[in-house]
């Protein structure tokens, strides 16, 4: 008897997940956390990750993942069009190769999710226990989910969309108003980045912008900044000086912020960073869990909480989180979806 006689033989399944579906399915909290523990995982080198394909000039995008320990394998293939509505279009697909099972999920309701979540993270992880008012540069796609996924990690009071549209930045605070996780929540329109920011104490700047939006000095004590737009060398939504001058860095990858961050470029080459010297997410929670228990206290999934000051001890310190987006976003949304 031949080895494909002796198999068991398996029916494929398939199924098909929409965005509104996708978030009926999964919340944000639930996403951060998992997110959460993903990050941790890849510190550990738990992930296998191919280089991501890049084809026109980064508008076609091929973005594999696997972890090591666990089957299931996650495949993105996006197109990135500014001059189109929507910019993100894509799909994400779950394949569990012992099952024969495909899930397959709009992408780009997956990848507003997921970079929604990586923000909730790193919120979560370095901004101040009493932070209360967001403001979020830039009125795109990406906009709405950084909103819930900070919402999911702090009690907010106050939420600024801003944009040099000040149209776009309406539309936005529109599509906010009758989400039930921001009752309560004061959400307003604005068009001045640099006025907003100063009253901030979490920014979130989603734009493709290539040049600064705003100076260091431009910020409040305290104030915790996720970069999340740029994603290519050319691009930069502070400039290299300042994000190597706050008080606590934190980057998703080293390899990819290294070659597709301009902030991380331009200070790595000014010399004001080192690669030695940049701290990881997956490395902050890990070394916040294990500060944890030493204290006797359990980790918690999804961050910390309590606290009154960053975690670098600093109350008044500026802290930035920058990233360009990682695979493993995409492998945790993936099997949390897949129920797997």
């Amino acid at each position: 008897m031949s080895e494909a006689d002796r198999a068991t033989e398996v029916t494929p399944e398939f199924t098909w997940t929409d965005g509104e579906e996708l978030r009926r399915r999964l919340s944000m909290r639930t996403l951060v956390d998992v997110t959460r523990a993903a990050f941790i995982d890849h510190q550990h080198g738990r992930f296998e990750i191919p280089v991501r394909e890049t084809l026109d000039d980064g508008a076609l995008l091929v973005m594999p993942v696997r972890h090591r320990d666990i089957p299931g394998l996650a495949v993105k293939t996006m197109s990135l069009n500014s001059d189109r509505n929507p910019t993100i279009a894509g799909t994400v697909l779950w394949e569990d190769p012992e099952r024969v099972r495909h899930v397959l999920v709009d992408g780009a309701t997956a990848t507003t999710m997921r970079t929604g979540a990586v923000s909730g993270v790193a919120t979560d992880l370095l901004a101040r226990e009493g932070a209360r008012h967001l403001v979020v540069v830039g009125a795109g796609g990406q906009a709405l989910d950084q909103v819930r996924a900070v919402a999911a990690v702090r009690d907010l009071t106050t939420v600024t969309i801003v944009s040099r549209r000040l149209e776009s930045a309406r539309r936005c605070v529109e599509g906010l108003a009758d989400d039930p996780a921001l009752e309560g929540v004061e959400i307003t329109a604005a068009e001045d980045v640099r006025a907003a920011v100063g009253r901030a104490d979490i920014v979130c700047c989603v734009t493709p912008a290539e040049e600064p939006l705003f100076r260091l000095d431009d910020l409040a004590p305290g104030t915790h900044v996720n970069l999340i737009g740029s994603f290519r060398p050319s691009m930069r939504e502070m400039s290299g000086h300042d994000v190597a001058s706050v008080d606590r860095l934190v980057v998703d990858d080293i390899e990819a912020v290294t070659t597709e961050s301009g902030e991380i470029i331009d200070a790595l080459e000014a010399g004001e960073l080192t690669v030695d010297g940049l701290e990881t997410l997956g490395a902050a929670l890990i070394a916040e869990d294990e500060a944890q228990a030493r204290e006797g206290e359990p980790p918690v999934v999804g961050g910390r909480y309590g606290a009154e000051e960053p975690v670098d001890g600093i109350p008044d310190g500026l802290t930035v989180f920058k990233s360009v987006g990682v695979a493993i976003q995409d492998w945790a949304l993936m099997r949390a979806v897949s129920g797997e």
